[in-house]
């Protein structure tokens, strides 16, 4: 059936489904299936609606509220949700997806899982192949030739497992992008470089790039670099005759007042008590 919600595309399709009640007991299902197009400022809040959710970015971006903030997706990404607990996504650019509403004794267990391990932004490595899964599907209802519930269920499972599948074939990247950035911020934490700028040299999503980072250094990529820059600000203050002045910038502060706290903050006495071995008064 077609949409009529406000901001979605009017060729935009969904479809619900019915499990019956051996699915109900023994399978994965969908509940509900669509292909939508997202218009420009298009958004949604809901409390809760009984089921998991699979957001596949085809085209454009879209942002997920998470953890009290929201997170962007982008083409490539798929987005994976508790719809029983509060959600929200949103779209300033306008986007197409494809999406599945699924649920299931075992759904719970896929998501959980799967959340922990990946986060609930995904970028994946075999984009084509969830959307031939997914489409797959979605054409089974748009054909009313619905696949046996059974099939259905391998279908989904198999999707969520590839999810992990692609990932794992892209952790080896995603390691190697992070360690690419850490590399860089280690010989140029002089210069200023955004977190998206860090995000985009390692090749992943934003939301997934903090998150990975934090992993796999066990800091946010902030907490390096300013760890990178107090290290070398001591070897300055510590070996050289350089000027308070000077180390700020050569550090990558932005003045030597925005240094003298950040030293201050962190090592409990001001750059020049450091200098002179002395104490805080």
């Amino acid at each position: 059936m077609y949409t009529t919600e406000d901001k979605i595309s009017d060729s935009s399709q969904y479809f619900f489904h019915t499990p019956t009640a051996q699915a109900i007991d023994l399978f994965l299902y969908p509940t509900v299936i669509g292909r939508f197009e997202y218009l420009p400022g298009y958004s949604l809040e809901r409390s809760r609606y009984d089921s998991y959710l699979i957001i596949l970015i085809e085209s454009g971006t879209m942002e997920i509220l998470l953890d009290g903030k929201y997170q962007l997706a982008q083409k490539g990404d798929v987005v994976l949700l508790d719809c029983y607990n509060p959600h929200a996504y949103r779209t300033g650019t306008g986007c197409e997806t494809t999406w599945l509403h699924f649920d299931g004794k075992l759904s719970k267990g896929y998501y959980e899982h799967l959340s922990k391990e990946l986060g609930n932004i995904i970028t994946v490595s075999g984009f084509r192949e969830i959307l031939r899964t997914l489409s797959d599907l979605f054409s089974s209802f748009c054909k009313r030739d619905l696949k046996p519930e059974a099939q259905m269920s391998i279908m989904i499972g198999n999707l969520l497992l590839s999810l992990f599948d692609h990932t794992s074939t892209g952790a080896a990247s995603a390691s190697d992008g992070i360690r690419k950035v850490t590399s860089y911020l280690t010989q140029n934490f002089s210069k200023s470089i955004s977190l998206a700028e860090m995000a985009n040299m390692a090749g992943l999503s934003l939301y997934h790039f903090t998150r990975k980072y934090k992993k796999e250094t066990g800091v946010t990529p902030h907490q390096f670099l300013l760890s990178t820059r107090m290290s070398a600000a001591k070897y300055y203050l510590s070996n050289t005759t350089m000027t308070i002045q000077e180390i700020a910038l050569s550090c990558g502060f932005e003045d030597e007042s925005a240094f003298c706290y950040s030293f201050r903050k962190r090592e409990g006495k001001t750059p020049k008590q450091f200098r002179t071995g002395s104490a805080m008064s």
